[in-house]
This record gives C-alpha cells, structure tokens and sequence, in this order.
C-alpha cells in the first residue's frame, strides 16, 4: 500500500502584539503522532474511540488535533480559545476525521484508483 502525502491547511486566526494575524498551519497524522497523544493525554485508543464513536468528541477531536500540527505544539486550550465557533461546529469534525482517514490510507484516492484497475482486469478474466 502507498501512503499519500497529506498536509491539511487550516487558518487559525492569533492575536500578536495586539493585532490579529491569520496563519495557516499544516496538519497531519503520522506513527509518532500516537506516542505524542499517549505521553500528553494518557491512552491513544481511548482518545480515538472517543473520535469515531461521539464520547466527548470535541474534547478528543482537539487533543488529536493539538498533536498533529507541524508548525507548533499547540495546548487543547489554546486551540479552543483561537478557534472560532464555525471553526469548531463545523469544520474541525470533518478536519480531524479525515485526518485519521488520510493516516489510515482511507481518503487515498490512488489506491481506489488502483483497486477498480484491478477488479477490471480480473472480471475480464
């Protein structure tokens, strides 16, 4: 299985020397990102059931989130302070569940590409 390279921009909107700076920052999961989530907020699998499942989702969601950034090592509070409720209620769902998908190989539209190649060639067999 080929992994594709995903990178997920969001703008996250901080307020620096008193004016407000909007800074796109670059999200994704990778192997480390489990031993990041285990060190700084106790068990991974619990944090990830909680994601697929709705057990305190935006909690979760946020913990994943502060783990997965390139640019910084945000705090869970922090990110529910600078993101704004549209941010929150309606873009970080999706954001951080496609997150995982992208790490899992799921939103890999190549291999579904590859998969329907394959599946071709053997029904003409």
């Amino acid at each position: 299985m080929v992994l594709q390279d995903k990178t997920r921009k969001l703008i996250i909107k901080e307020i620096i020397d008193g004016k407000e700076i909007e800074t796109e920052y670059g999200f994704k999961m990778v192997n480390r990102t489990i031993l990041k989530i285990d060190s700084k907020y106790g068990n991974y699998g619990t944090i990830l059931d909680g994601i697929m499942n709705g057990k305190e989702f935006m909690s979760n969601a946020l913990k994943l989130l502060s783990c997965c950034c390139l640019e910084k090592e945000f705090e869970i509070e922090e990110l529910a302070d600078l993101l704004t409720p549209q941010q929150l209620n309606y873009e970080i769902p999706n954001f951080v569940t496609n997150l995982y998908f992208d790490y899992m190989g799921i939103n890999d539209t190549k291999n579904d590409k590859e998969s329907k190649k394959t599946k071709t060639k053997n029904e003409k067999n």
